[in-house]
């Protein structure tokens, strides 16, 4: 089980297996990355439109190569990409499979959900109200929703827009909590901490204004006046032949998602969240990501005034979570590109994955989209590497080098973990380098490692799928490894801390049937309780949150204890039932 909702508690999933043991079929890799390229259909590159007449090709060749190898190292089954220039340039390419079990290659008029890019379109129809003098942006969102369950603090649609109104990501426009209102984790405007409840507001603000469901005010301001009409603004059964088919892990029980990781068609989620729930086919996100570059020159027409454009894209504050020196503005990041700014977003959506890189000075743009989801993983290193070839055509250059499709799941240095480690009755494995990376062999079968984190490796072994391996370091070595509630020391089993009886009552496996919320163990490490994959978490006084998030963004209760143990887990206001197995 995990969480879900994409930057649950601060970006970390809560991962948890229901026993000590996963399934062997979550291991089960596909073939090797070079024999899956091979067996990757790829469409020719489509030319919508020709622009100022650069020669693209080779840089699309390159491009289209190197999205068939991450789409083959990573296990995905298939892309949609466009690129566009400012000149009107415009192609698109497609990859891999919209539906494996029938043999449907992935074609251009495929819809992909877009996920929280669907953000930037809310942010452009929120300051084009402002424009028509609807909504003031930096007024107290009380002026507009005083029935709603605001916090104390007083929180703006300017706050809500850059994601520093310190509100938790997914919590519930009115969460079960014991004053049924929202909070603040710190005080607004002096962080960034991703919110979708944010935008799920900001989408009620739009509906109070106008008197109109926000999806038929963002068609009307932002989506017909781009020629984008016919873009899916909710995602609906109706609508569900136009999509490839969505993929998730077959098992979703493991702690992490390694590549090549055996896949499932994912179950079709309805959805018409101002958060989240455009989709949209690569030929559709060209027209887009020409007018996003046309409104960060500062011309806004024909959806903004010149004075919103520069604030939609103006830098509010720093992040990392768009990578490094990234700032967010409105609905988009602003983030480098080999020291040139570029807009970007990404959207993680159940069953796809996106990302968009677009270059205003350069004029150049790409937007992809898979039809899976990998953990943490967007098309981000693909869309990049577009923007990197096609501003090499403009400028005369060489092109660049692809990058490696597998760098985020290298380690930089494995020496500090790798050993043998011993727990309980002998219970031992062995932490390796091998040609492929690190492996972890027990019980006679070997099998891979990652990285998660500066000091938590995760593995596709069966005996240790269901958690991570949480480090203890000394002098810069790991000296043993916590694996759920059992130490393993280096080269001898270590005494086990006793466990403390208070804390053994709030232990446990908790579920909501929710896909967007999930699941997450919570388990006793000594006088320390954890979240599996977030951590330990400390008791603020009523309410538990992470131990670097002394405000509480994301807050935990405990509740309804029966025969000595909690039965109810509230994340940030929604619900977790513990989990008899």
């Amino acid at each position: 089980m995990r969480i879900t909702r994409r930057g649950w508690l601060g970006g970390a999933a809560l991962i948890a297996g229901a026993s000590g043991t996963a399934g062997t079929n979550a291991a089960t890799p596909s073939p090797s990355p070079h024999a899956a390229a091979a067996t990757l259909p790829a469409g020719p590159v489509r030319v919508l439109s020709r622009g100022d007449g650069h020669d693209y090709g080779p840089a699309l060749d390159a491009l289209r190569d190197y999205a068939r190898a991450e789409l083959a190292a990573i296990g995905l089954p298939g892309m949609t990409l466009s690129v566009t220039d400012a000149s009107g340039f415009a192609a698109v390419l497609t990859l891999g499979w919209a539906d494996r079990e029938r043999a449907i290659p992935v074609k251009p008029a495929h819809a992909f959900q877009i996920g929280s890019i669907s953000k930037s379109f809310v942010a452009l129809t929120v300051l084009a109200l402002a424009d028509q003098g609807l909504i003031n942006v930096d007024a107290p969102l009380s002026t507009y929703l005083p029935d709603a369950a605001l916090p104390s603090e007083p929180i703006t649609a300017a706050h809500l827009l850059s994601h520093t109104s310190g509100l938790p990501n997914g919590a519930p426009p009115f969460p079960r909590t014991p004053d049924g209102r929202l909070w603040c984790g710190f005080a607004p405007g002096s962080h960034f901490s991703y919110s979708n409840t944010g935008y799920v507001l900001l989408g009620l603000l739009i509906e109070r204004v106008t008197g109109e469901p926000h999806q038929a005010v963002v068609k009307r301001l932002v989506r017909d006046k781009l020629r984008l009409g016919d873009l899916a603004g909710t995602l609906s059964q109706t609508d569900r032949g136009r999509f490839a088919v969505g993929y998730w892990p077959w098992d979703r029980t493991s702690a992490a998602v390694l590549p090549r990781t055996r896949l499932e068609p994912a179950a079709w989620n309805e959805e018409d969240t101002a958060a989240g729930s455009i989709g949209a086919t690569s030929g559709q996100m060209t027209l887009y990501l020409r007018a996003l570059m046309q409104i960060a020159q500062g011309k806004g027409a024909p959806v903004l005034s010149d004075a919103a454009a520069r604030r939609f894209v103006a830098p509010v504050i720093a992040t990392d979570e768009f990578g490094p020196g990234a700032h967010y503005a409105c609905g988009v990041s602003v983030v480098p590109i080999d020291g040139a700014a570029c807009l970007h977003h990404t959207g993680g959506m159940m069953a796809f994955s996106s990302a968009f890189h677009a270059d205003p000075a350069a004029g150049v743009a790409c937007f992809a989209s898979v039809n899976a989801r990998n953990e943490g993983y967007r098309p981000r290193v693909t869309t990049a590497y577009a923007v990197r070839l096609m501003r090499a055509v403009r400028a005369g250059k060489p092109l660049p080098e692809a990058p490696d499709p597998l760098a985020p799941y290298r380690f930089k240095d494995p020496a500090p973990f790798l050993g043998t480690f011993v727990g309980p009755g002998g219970h031992r494995y062995v932490l390796a380098s091998a040609a492929t990376g690190v492996t972890l062999t027990s019980g006679g079968q070997t099998h891979r490692v990652i990285p998660q984190g500066p000091r938590r490796l995760v593995t596709d072994h069966p005996m240790f799928s269901a958690y991570g391996l949480d480090a203890m370091m000394e002098g810069g070595k790991a000296t043993g490894f916590w694996w759920g509630e059992t130490l393993f020391g280096r080269d001898s089993a270590p005494a086990q801390p006793a466990p403390s009886a208070a804390l053994q009552a709030l232990a446990g496996a908790y579920l909501n049937r929710d896909p967007w919320v999930g699941g997450g163990a919570v388990v006793v490490r000594g006088d320390a309780l954890v979240v599996e994959g977030l951590g330990r978490i400390v008791d603020r006084g009523g309410w538990w949150s992470a131990e670097p998030d002394v405000g509480g963004v994301e807050r935990l209760r405990f509740e309804a204890l029966l025969n000595g143990k909690a039965q109810r887990l509230s994340l940030s206001g929604a619900d977790l039932l513990r989990l008899q197995v």
